[in-house]
This record gives C-alpha cells, sequence and structure tokens, in this order.
C-alpha cells in the first residue's frame, strides 16, 4: 500500500469529530460522538491527534467501539511538528484501529520557510507510508498553503508519492481568492484524494452546514459525479449553534437528498 493512493469502489460519506468538539480525548465525549454519527447514518469518522493518546495502549477497545457502531476511520487529523516520535506513534495506532489516512493539517511555517517546512511534511507522509498509510495535505487558513494558489504551488513543489492533494471545501470558499471549490476540484480532478464538505458564510463563519452557506455544492456533486471521484467525503463544522448531532444531520440530509450524493 506504501506510496500508493488508496483505491475506492464508491463514495463514502463521513463526518469530523470537530462538530463535537476540538478534544473529544474524555471517552464520555468520544462515545457521544460515535453514538451520534452512527445513528445520523455515517459510515465514518474524523478523528483528531489530540483525542487519541488515551486510547494508545487499548487500540482494541477502540476499534471495537467503531466496529459495533458499524463505522471506520475515514482518517485522522496529525498537526504536524518536528515531533517524528509521536508521528510514529500515531501512524502505528491508525494502523491497528483499521484507518488509512493522515491528513496533515497545522501551523508548519510561512512563505519564508517554505525550503524548510516542505521536506518536514514530506518527511510525516513517509512515516505514513511507512506504516501502510496515506498521507494528505490539508490547505488551511493561516498555514504554509492557504491560497489556491499557494497550494497549487505546494502540490508542485512536495512529492507527490509522500503526500497527495485533497479539498476542504470551506476553507477553499474562505481563502481561495479569486477562484472556488468548484473551480480548484474541475483543474486537480486526477488528483484530490479526499475531501472535506465544509461550508462558509460570512454571518456563520465555518460554523456552517452544508448547504447553508455560499460553496456552491450543487457544482460540485455534478462535477464528483461528472469526474466519478470515489473515497471519503467527510463532513467538518467548526462548532454550532444547535447541538452537533441536529447540525450533522442536517448536512446529511442535504449531501443525500438535495444533492443525490448516496
Amino acid at each position: 500500500m506504501g506510496n500508493m493512493s488508496l483505491t475506492y469502489d464508491r463514495i463514502y460519506l463521513g463526518v469530523s469529530q470537530l462538530v463535537w468538539g476540538y478534544d473529544l480525548s474524555r471517552a464520555d465525549r468520544l462515545v457521544q460522538c460515535l453514538d451520534e454519527a452512527s445513528e445520523i447514518g455515517y459510515e465514518g469518522v474524523l478523528l483528531f491527534d489530540s483525542t487519541l493518546p488515551f486510547w494508545y495502549n487499548r487500540p482494541g477497545e477502540l476499534k471495537e467501539m467503531l466496529e459495533q457502531r458499524k463505522l471506520k476511520v475515514a482518517a485522522v487529523i496529525l498537526q504536524p511538528s518536528l515531533d517524528f516520535k509521536g508521528t510514529i506513534q500515531l501512524a502505528k495506532f491508525v494502523s491497528e484501529i483499521g484507518g488509512d489516512r493522515l491528513v496533515i493539517s497545522g501551523r508548519d511555517g510561512t512563505q519564508t520557510e517554505w525550503k524548510i517546512s516542505l521536506p518536514l511534511l514530506e518527511r510525516h507522509g513517509e512515516i505514513a507510508n511507512a506504516h501502510g498509510l496515506r498521507a494528505n495535505y490539508h490547505h488551511h487558513t493561516g498555514w504554509i498553503a492557504e491560497t489556491m494558489e499557494q497550494y497549487e504551488r505546494l502540490l508542485a513543489d512536495i512529492d507527490r508519492k509522500k503526500l497527495g492533494a485533497m479539498l476542504d471545501c470551506g476553507h477553499a470558499t474562505l481563502d481561495f481568492k479569486g477562484h472556488s471549490a468548484l473551480e480548484f476540484y474541475s483543474k486537480h480532478s486526477d488528483i484530490v484524494e479526499y475531501i472535506e464538505f465544509k461550508d462558509y458564510s460570512p454571518e456563520t463563519d465555518l460554523r456552517t452546514e452544508v448547504g447553508k452557506g455560499t460553496c456552491d455544492f450543487r457544482g460540485i456533486a455534478k462535477a464528483l459525479k461528472e469526474h466519478g471521484y470515489k473515497g471519503w467525503i467527510v463532513v467538518e463544522q467548526n462548532g454550532t449553534s444547535g447541538t452537533p448531532k441536529g447540525s450533522s444531520q442536517e448536512s446529511y440530509r442535504f449531501i443525500r437528498e438535495e444533492l443525490g450524493i448516496p
């Protein structure tokens, strides 16, 4: 599996723990997220590295909790640093609980550190590969690749055997000034391996249910069908005005009914 991108036979719909909170290291909080995600009908969850250390010495327990709820690990967020030992420990654990993807997302330098940061990011990707995982770099507000131009430059400059491309629709809508999530996907559909359905509006920022913001999800859904996208689509929202379950349910309904994504 090493440096190959993963192969999928269809679209899988997952949800990010972030809807329930950034830190779910307390077992009862994670259980609530898993219970509710499963009840809604999601097939997988995106977990954060900050949530998992509690489970490091009991991977079997967490794997069983996921299996009982018919949930897979869609991906795990790695917040990159110089702590490669931490990445080795995380990658080993993710592999043990049945995950196959790390999404590298964190404060990873500025444009000035470009030539230093990229090899470090690739090193995290190499470690993921060594444990049978695929790593993808997450474009994001404030990270080294924020704008569409910066992300395209990063994707051109890195070794994509070590680090793959993804699309976060919310951050693309917010950060790709003069461009859009749809434009990026249409241009790069051949290399996009993982997608986050996140919405953005000036009123609710990134705390917006899918379909309630300014991202053109109808256009994206059409493009996904045209290009035959297969793999994870993960719903994410940076907090909610109502309940996490209510918001996740609204996004799920919109994606299934309005966009016709099974």
